[in-house]
């Protein structure tokens, strides 16, 4: 079975009327307790927003790299310690800012295609792992003065001010595990 763990995370600094929310997020995909694939990455959003949003993007980066890497039909767990964005995910809690809106449809539309997804709730002490990723994306805007000055141009009208805006998107997979899953699902 593959274990899909995700985490975001949120920080929000400025006073408005623009304040800044940047979105770091980090999941890993794991199978028999080895690593077959992790990421993390780092949106910018020129406005308030909730640490959901930064929660979805972590989890549609990795259901993404399930489609990416062929597993569509294995038992796939998914694990998450935002308990919001799992009970959105089953449909035991509903959906009501926009925003979150579209993401949970298109965390939704990628969900529907597999046929062995499971959804976990775990303790944060179980998701360190996944936390350790979406707190890494930020480390790269302590070490990349240039992302910093991307954030500083960013100039956003008012009718854009709603829009996420990628910095940092990395995924990393086990190429290994990725032939062999492209092989046998041919």
């Amino acid at each position: 079975m593959y274990i899909l763990k995700f985490d975001g995370m949120l920080h929000t600094s400025g006073t408005e009327p623009m304040p800044i929310s940047l979105l770091g997020y980090g999941w890993i995909l794991e199978r028999n307790g080895l690593e077959v694939a992790r990421g993390f990455g780092l949106f910018l959003r020129k406005c308030k927003t909730g640490s959901n949003i930064a929660e979805y993007l972590a989890l549609i980066d990795g259901l993404e790299t399930l489609v990416d890497l062929r597993i569509r039909h294995e038992a796939v767990q998914i694990r998450g310690d935002a308990k919001c964005v799992i009970d959105q995910m089953t449909g035991y809690a509903g959906v009501s800012s926009p925003l979150t809106k579209e993401l949970n449809q298109r965390a939704r539309t990628l969900a529907k295609d597999f046929t062995g997804l499971t959804w976990v709730w775990v303790p944060r002490s179980e998701n360190r792992h996944a936390d350790r990723l979406s707190r890494r994306s930020f480390h790269y805007l302590h070490y990349s003065p240039h992302l910093g000055r991307e954030i500083n141009r960013s100039r956003f009208s008012s009718d854009q001010a709603e829009r996420l805006v990628p910095l940092v998107d990395l995924r990393v997979h086990a190429p290994m595990i990725q032939m062999e899953n492209y092989l046998t699902n041919r």
